[in-house]
């Protein structure tokens, strides 16, 4: 195909002449125009505040961002670093509250181990020395938080849960009085046996009054024993409150409860009586812990009253 040409009518020669180079310099003038208008279109959109959404920034306007970008940071790491010491302080309260509930508490070097810090990305080339020291500060706090909120979360739900464990356990140590009566509080130990007539030891408290007063359970537990035993405790009655513990209510007249039964502290579970080798009406208690007998008057808590348990006890099934 041949390549069109252009001519022009030139009154000097009186003739039509090629017209030469045309076509280059009809390109170089639509890239000046080009160049012109979008130049003119920038200059008026950053004039008018960038109303294209093209982006485009001045120098100064980059210069006060930066500035400005620089101040929050430094406003941000500030509270980094407050929470980070009012964190400390937490973990003050934290083993306070580990004490309290008999968890071991938390030395520092081992906080210091569990929030230990981690790799912090650099920017070095691509940003200022400041601004570089700026993120990397940011980075470090904001590990160091994350390690120490996560850290103490752990520990309080360690807290909880034994919290929630112990409800458990002192619900279920035989802890109160288990019949109203006259209480002969130096009877543990070694004794004058009043049927042999020599000291003998002796396992337990033992409680005076008329046959027939309610005895009650002294912590939650399982009923293990009720009925005649065959030997000079008379009719029994034994509950297993778990964790090691176990409790003996002996010389009754009737039991209540029945083997294999689950009872709450302050139930009623038998009657006291004058069964067995007994010198009068009385209940014959023990408390045992991990087979081995205790004194129970060192269980007694003397501002437990079982007839308010019983009422709460009697409130909690109504609710």
């Amino acid at each position: 195909m041949k390549r069109k040409k252009l001519f022009f009518y030139s009154d000097e020669s009186v003739t039509y002449v090629e017209a030469k180079g045309y076509r280059l310099k009809m390109t170089v003038l639509i890239a000046l125009i080009t160049m012109f208008v979008l130049l003119g279109v920038g200059f008026v959109n950053n004039a008018y505040g960038d109303f294209l959404g093209i982006g485009i920034k001045t120098t100064g306007e980059l210069s006060t961002e930066n500035s400005l970008l620089k101040q929050q940071l430094k406003e941000l790491n500030a509270r980094m670093t407050e929470y980070s010491t009012s964190l400390s302080s937490l973990a003050r309260s934290d083993n306070q509250l580990r004490t309290i509930v008999n968890l071991p508490k938390i030395d520092v070097e081992t906080r210091r181990l569990g929030t230990g810090g981690a790799a912090v990305e650099t920017y070095d080339g691509l940003l200022s020395t400041d601004a570089s020291a700026l993120i990397g500060s940011s980075q470090i706090l904001l590990n160091k938080l994350d390690k120490e909120v996560t850290f103490q979360r752990s520990s309080y739900e360690q807290i909880f849960l034994q919290y929630e464990n112990n409800k458990v356990i002192f619900s279920s140590l035989p802890a109160v009085k288990p019949m109203v009566g006259t209480y002969s509080y130096h009877g543990f130990g070694m004794r004058m046996d009043p049927f042999v007539g020599a000291l003998k030891r002796h396992e337990g408290v033992d409680i005076h009054n008329d046959v027939g007063t309610p005895v009650y359970a002294t912590g939650d537990g399982i009923v293990e024993f009720t009925g005649p035993t065959g030997s000079g405790y008379g009719i029994a009655l034994e509950i297993n409150h778990g964790y090691g513990y176990k409790s003996w209510y002996a010389h009754l007249s009737k039991c209540v409860a029945k083997s294999g039964q689950k009872v709450k502290r302050g139930s009623l579970i038998a009657y006291s009586g004058n069964t067995g080798r007994s010198t009068g009406p009385h209940l014959h208690y023990e408390v045992i812990r991990n087979g081995e007998k205790q004194n129970p008057v060192e269980y007694f808590v003397d501002d437990v009253d079982f007839e308010k348990i019983r009422a709460q006890l009697v409130d909690n099934k109504k609710n």
